[in-house]
């Protein structure tokens, strides 16, 4: 695939819908899959006929040394693959690598709905655990004309022949649990060879046997050439995300810390955002996940566990802070942008929460790569 993902992702990093990376990563991992199972069918398939045939004419050499020969089942499983130290039917291996890699190419599709739910959607995504998520962000992007390309697209995805087969296999095998994948090869007489799929019936629509290589090729090349176009609209898009508003990146720190004799002790590490003027410049609520995109493109992020962050004006340090975010939800939740809720607080309120840091975080993580700020060191 020639689609450029590290520029993918300082773009999502960009139009801050960051949570969409995790998204894109699965899917290079479901790819990977697929692309490894389509590849291992053809070697295997492929090694399986020149291993019967080694052993033919094995066999066929003794006849001619001796006037006879004798096949053996032991000969039956010239074919077997040796992998970790175990032997394995080649015939077996194909079978369930089949309907692996229809499985596979099937989580590739599914995926990219996530991918323009998180990427696209922003703020008014639907839950990751949706269970109509397809249909969901299909009726989403259709009445939105800058996603008219993008819906195209997926329109003729799920209309396409090859997609359907796709579909409709890892449906039978899910819910009907049928092996539909035959192995045959003739030995020493013939040449009935044979890697099929036979013909399943699925949602009343009958899909009639397929030579597994030539499907499994073609439905390779397709999903691979499908997600690299959809990916492509999606990337094209980013700027017209329906909303990502709430959401900020720009946290600042200010970490104090006692020096010392091996090492030193923190005192407390507080968090900013700055506004110009008051607390009315953020919305009521925001989506917190500090990130910063480094001159060579590498971004850092974490995710943020504390409780507060203070609101200040520009140019100020504690002394300009006029107010608080606050975590709404807990931090036992799968939010990859922590909602916080703004409100106006005072100075006295700060030092209430730094005199009770270490108490509060006995630990903290942080990635200070993802934020800007200061490091104050002082000795007793």
């Amino acid at each position: 695939m020639s689609f450029d993902v590290k520029k993918f992702q300082k773009e999502l990093a960009q139009q801050k819908v960051y949570d969409t990376w995790q998204y894109v990563n699965s899917l290079r991992e479901m790819l990977t899959y697929m692309n490894m199972s389509c590849e291992l069918l053809d070697k295997v398939y492929a090694q399986r006929a020149v291993k019967l045939k080694e052993k033919e004419q094995e066999i066929m050499r003794k006849v001619v040394e001796t006037g006879k020969a004798s096949v053996y089942e032991s000969d039956l499983h010239c074919t077997d693959l040796e992998i970790a130290g175990l032997t394995i039917d080649d015939g077996l291996f194909l079978q369930k690598t089949t309907m692996e890699f229809f499985h596979y190419a099937r989580m590739c599709s599914d995926i990219l709905f996530q991918i323009i739910n998180a990427a696209l959607l922003g703020d008014s995504s639907f839950q990751v655990d949706d269970r109509g998520i397809i249909k969901n962000v299909n009726d989403s992007i259709d009445g939105n004309p800058n996603f008219s390309t993008l819906k195209s697209l997926l329109d003729a995805n799920k209309n396409d022949d090859t997609f359907k087969y796709i579909q409709a296999f890892d449906n039978y095998i899910k819910h009907i649990k049928t092996v539909l994948v035959t192995v045959k090869s003739s030995f020493m007489l013939g040449n009935n060879n044979e890697f099929i799929i036979q013909e399943f019936i699925n949602s009343g629509i009958t899909y009639p046997a397929q030579d597994a290589i030539t499907i499994v090729e073609k439905a390779n090349k397709y999903i691979n050439e499908t997600v690299e176009a959809i990916l492509t609209e999606v990337q094209n898009q980013l700027p017209n995300c329906v909303d990502n508003s709430q959401r900020i990146h720009n946290i600042s720190f200010k970490f104090v810390a006692k020096q010392l004799e091996k090492g030193i002790q923190g005192d407390y590490m507080s968090f900013f955002i700055d506004v110009e003027n008051d607390i009315s410049e953020l919305p009521t609520e925001i989506k917190v996940l500090p990130l910063i995109i480094k001159p060579n493109d590498d971004i850092y992020s974490f995710d943020f566990k504390f409780k507060k962050i203070f609101i200040r004006k520009k140019g100020t340090d504690e002394d300009g802070i006029i107010g608080c975010a606050e975590i709404k939800n807990g931090f036992d939740t799968n939010e990859f942008y922590r909602i916080f809720t703004v409100r106006a607080c005072n100075i006295t309120e700060y030092y209430s929460y730094i005199s009770t840091f270490t108490q509060e975080y006995p630990k903290i993580s942080v990635n200070f790569a993802a934020m800007e700020g200061s490091t104050i060191i002082y000795q007793d």
